[in-house]
């Protein structure tokens, strides 16, 4: 898949969406936050990205290295600004060249090019909700690739911090696209495979709501999905994804 151009389109599906709210706009999956918050963090990742990106980075960029961002309407230009920033570096950039980031492997530019993807179309799908507009489906193989992101590079991150003595299996399943995942957590320590194997809980369905449930965006009902096993596990999983 393309990351940059997803990245670009789903950056500015997420300026649109959040003007339409307006920056004082509650932001339902991240609780306390208002779009401004939102809008506000998701720059700095950004910006933060382009530092590591264009200076090849081999540990993470000091503070300073970051102009503080307005709090005020101005924060809807400066964000397109950076978003426009972190594309044209992207493009730019070699995807095997060195940069720093915090899963303390890959450390490559292409590591970077997936994760702002990723980062910024969740964040989008939070701004349309907070809109009140329709909520654009994901596309699919972008979808794919942010579920198998998910598992095999933040899973371990998150549940070593959010549920350390989970000790049950998942198995997420795409029904329109290639995609098939059995994460097996030990004592907190997940697994991944990709294939199709038995999970104490299955959930099944299009790729774009598996995705957004895989990330705690919405039920899943409104998601069109399916469940079979122990669905007390949804429980489990809402626990450790942000």
């Amino acid at each position: 898949m393309d990351h940059i151009a997803t990245l670009r389109t789903e950056g500015s599906r997420l300026s649109a969406a959040a003007r339409q709210a307006g920056l004082d706009a509650p932001v339902e999956h991240c609780p306390g936050w208002t779009v401004g918050r939102l809008l506000g963090h998701t720059g700095k990742v950004l910006q933060r990205t382009t530092v590591c990106v264009a200076d090849g980075l081999l540990s993470a960029p000091a503070d300073d290295r970051f102009g503080s961002l307005p709090r005020d309407e101005a924060l809807f230009d400066a964000f397109d600004e950076i978003l426009t920033n972190i594309c044209e570096t992207l493009a730019m950039c070699d995807p095997d060249g060195p940069s720093w980031n915090f899963s303390g492997e890959n450390f490559d530019n292409a590591f970077w090019m997936r994760r702002m993807t990723h980062e910024v179309e969740i964040h989008r799908w939070d701004a349309q909700n907070a809109a009140g507009v329709a909520i654009d489906s994901f596309d699919e193989a972008s979808a794919v690739d942010g579920i198998d992101e998910l598992l095999t590079v933040l899973m371990p991150i998150l549940s070593a911090v959010k549920n350390p003595e989970l000790s049950s299996s998942f198995h997420l399943h795409c029904t329109d696209a290639s995609g098939e995942w059995l994460t097996t957590f030990v004592n907190g320590q997940p697994t991944t495979i990709r294939e199709h194997a038995k999970g104490d809980l299955a959930v099944r369905g299009p790729a774009s709501g598996l995705y957004a449930w895989a990330w705690n965006r919405g039920s899943i009902i409104a998601n069109g999905l399916d469940t079979a096993g122990d669905d007390l596990l949804l429980d489990a999983w809402a626990s450790i994804v942000p």
